[in-house]
């Protein structure tokens, strides 16, 4: 949680450390396809991804600390992939998924080489977590993505073995598969 933390404030603090390349947007259009690494996004905290109808695969790479990444939806929609990770890694990326406003195309999450993957909605913030094993702090893997409101109407709870309210929680199993694929709807 402490990762956590000085990601935040440092995507806060002011902008004297801040390169004038991870201020910039950054659009992935039909057809476009970004590849990077976990490390060449550490200092993007205060820039902009954007997709509309291309792909951003992210690759896990050595790193001590949490990146946060935020991605816009577009018109076009797209995928965001997140390579499966070969080795353990310290490394943490956050995703924070916006869609434009009155934008409701659809959006693939995919989790390459993972078993299984949750999704915790919270209806206090009317956010929606995914990559949080319940009653954790950390992700399950090297990512979490969160995302406003509720798209899978998560509506049933799990109880987590902690003494505290039940969690509105979704899981979703590989079953055979490489990846699992999770769509926002549209």
């Amino acid at each position: 949680m402490d990762m956590i933390r000085r990601a935040i404030v440092r995507s806060h603090s002011g902008s004297r450390h801040i390169s004038a390349i991870s201020l910039q947007s950054i659009l992935a259009c039909s057809g476009a396809w970004i590849s990077l690494c976990l490390h060449e996004l550490y200092d993007w905290n205060q820039g902009i991804f954007g997709i509309d109808g291309g792909t951003i695969a992210i690759t896990p790479s050595h790193s001590d600390d949490a990146t946060i990444l935020p991605v816009e939806v577009r018109r076009g929609g797209g995928s965001l992939i997140f390579s499966a990770a070969e080795k353990k890694t310290d490394g943490l990326l956050l995703v924070h998924l916006t869609r434009m406003h009155d934008v409701h195309a659809c959006v693939q999450l995919v989790f390459q080489g993972c078993a299984r993957q949750f999704a915790c909605y919270d209806p206090m913030t009317d956010m929606t977590l995914v990559g949080l094993v319940p009653g954790q702090e950390k992700p399950d893997g090297w990512v979490a993505v969160r995302l406003e409101g509720n798209p899978w109407h998560i509506d049933h709870s799990a109880m987590t073995g902690e003494q505290c309210p039940p969690v509105p929680m979704r899981e979703w199993q590989a079953t055979g598969q490489d990846a699992i694929i999770l769509r926002l709807p549209a």
